[in-house]
């Protein structure tokens, strides 16, 4: 990294349930900085801000920790939306992609080329493992990132200050399958149990997409479902569980087969270096 530079560090993330912004923050506490700047585009409100002036936002930042999690793959598409709205200007940026111990697809690289299109300077790039969004229903990486995985970020993120050149998107490996392959998302969408339901609003409150509706917990209408990304932030939010990740028979099976191999193992971050 430039010796020249302050250190002023900043983290922008996609969160729903919280696992991407752990590993970005402690990430950024590696760095030396335990309160980054922080630029939390997964509510809808902050993304609609930063997508209007996006150099407001980064200003007086001068390393950008960037963090997603991948869904079947891929990026949410509201993450995609913002990277493409990023002005770099040659700023330098650690790439974070958070998956469910299965793979993570053609994310990392996506990540990687769109970040350098819209002018950053890769530093870094880490994959990290974070608890499955369908936990519920296939236990898969259960507490992750846990104090191991936050330890090895803080590491990354000291190793990450003595780089002295850039990633290209080539160096960022990808891993296809039929979902990663395939430009479609596959979901799994919670069931609304409206009996369970105290109307608390936290579903609403959490949703990413914000296509809840706050007075009755249900989705807005019936188009919002199809909006729907599956990130289960309803669900982990749900004290009382009137949204539930409840998979008909069919998909359930498909998940056992496709998340078998997740289940019984443990992957490790995959930490990238120019």
């Amino acid at each position: 990294m430039n010796e020249n530079k302050t250190n002023s560090i900043g983290v922008m993330y996609f969160s729903p349930t919280k696992t991407t912004a752990k590993i970005c923050k402690a990430i950024a506490s590696g760095m030396g900085e335990n309160v980054p700047a922080e630029l939390n585009i997964t509510k809808p409100d902050f993304r609609k801000k930063l997508i209007s002036n996006p150099e407001a936002l980064l200003n007086g930042i001068d390393h950008l920790i960037v963090g997603a999690p991948v869904y079947t793959g891929k990026l949410p598409q509201q993450v995609i939306e913002s990277l493409n709205a990023m002005v770099g200007e040659g700023k330098e940026c650690t790439i974070v992609v958070v998956y469910g111990n299965r793979d993570y697809g053609v994310a990392f690289r996506n990540m990687a080329e769109i970040l350098i299109r819209r002018g950053f300077k890769i530093t870094t790039a880490g994959a990290f493992i974070g608890q499955h969004s369908y936990s519920d229903v296939i236990p898969v990486a259960m507490g992750r990132p846990d104090i191991t995985d936050l330890e090895k970020a803080k590491i990354f993120g000291a190793d990450s200050l003595i780089t002295s050149s850039y990633l290209v998107p080539e160096d960022i490996p990808v891993q296809l399958d039929m979902f990663s392959k395939s430009k479609k998302h596959y979901p799994l969408k919670p069931l609304f149990k409206p009996e369970k339901c105290t109307q608390c609003g936290i579903c609403s409150e959490t949703c990413p997409v914000g296509i809840i509706s706050p007075e009755t917990g249900d989705y807005v209408n019936k188009k919002a479902k199809n909006l729907c990304i599956g990130c289960m932030a309803c669900v982990r939010n749900c004290k009382n569980e009137a949204r539930i990740a409840k998979p008909d028979f069919i998909m359930k099976l498909m998940m056992k087969q496709i998340l078998k191999k997740a289940s019984v193992q443990r992957l490790e971050p995959l930490l990238i270096f120019p």
